[in-house]
């Protein structure tokens, strides 16, 4: 009996947590677009968050801390706007180019984000972040997103899935870091350009491509 009376309030204990951590994390990302990076005080993020100080630091050891909380929270953001895209029955053309505009849209609209970006680009570098790699979260979406591709016969079979997905992955982190490391960088030509470098790369050869039409006749078939 003792043992099943502690799981509730083991549960709640953790909601609270998860809850006061996601206040800071919300409360982080509003400040500073708002006010920027090195304008914002710890003090100002809790008190915006409605938590006490000391609450942050059983959180977070430090700010770096809190900025990599926030670069997994945006890339499972995009991550999930990529899951989205493989569920999307247009052409693969239509919806590369859609979730690099969406990438440019969301970035483009928050200016004071750039700092921020630049950050976590710096922590992800000396840290080795696990979004970086094919294990992160953004990875794994890149790597689904390229196999669907396959499966549809829009990407070609000449390279393995990971390699293609770590070049798409690729493109979109230089161009952001391009973004935050030259104002006057045009991220939208950026990747716009990536998505249509993308294209030629993964376009099946016409082999592929006649497989790809004779399958699909045969599927309907059925």
């Amino acid at each position: 009996m003792p043992k099943t009376a502690e799981v509730p309030l083991v549960s709640r204990f953790e909601r609270r947590r998860r809850r006061s951590r996601d206040a800071l994390v919300d409360a982080a990302i509003a400040l500073f677009q708002e006010k920027g990076l090195r304008r914002t005080t710890i003090e100002e993020i809790c008190e915006r968050a409605d938590v006490a100080p000391r609450t942050f630091f059983n959180h977070f050891e430090t700010r770096e801390r809190l900025y990599e909380a926030i670069t997994h929270q945006r890339a499972v953001g995009f991550a999930v706007q990529l899951e989205a895209v493989c569920r999307d029955p247009r052409p693969l053309n239509q919806r590369l180019s859609d979730f690099f505009a969406f990438v440019d849209s969301y970035l483009e609209a928050r200016p004071l984000w750039r700092e921020l970006v630049g950050e976590m680009f710096r922590l992800r570098q000396e840290r080795g972040g696990n979004n970086a790699v094919r294990g992160g979260v953004m990875a794994q979406a890149a790597l689904r997103f390229v196999r669907d591709g396959v499966r549809r016969g829009e990407i070609t079979r000449r390279h393995r899935p990971e390699v293609l997905a770590d070049i798409f992955l690729g493109a979109q982190t230089m161009a952001i870091n391009n973004w935050c490391a030259a104002e006057k960088y045009d991220l939208k030509a950026g990747l716009s350009d990536a998505a249509r470098a993308l294209l030629d790369l993964f376009a099946p050869s016409a082999d592929e491509a006649g497989n790809a039409r004779v399958a699909g006749k045969a599927s309907r078939k059925n």
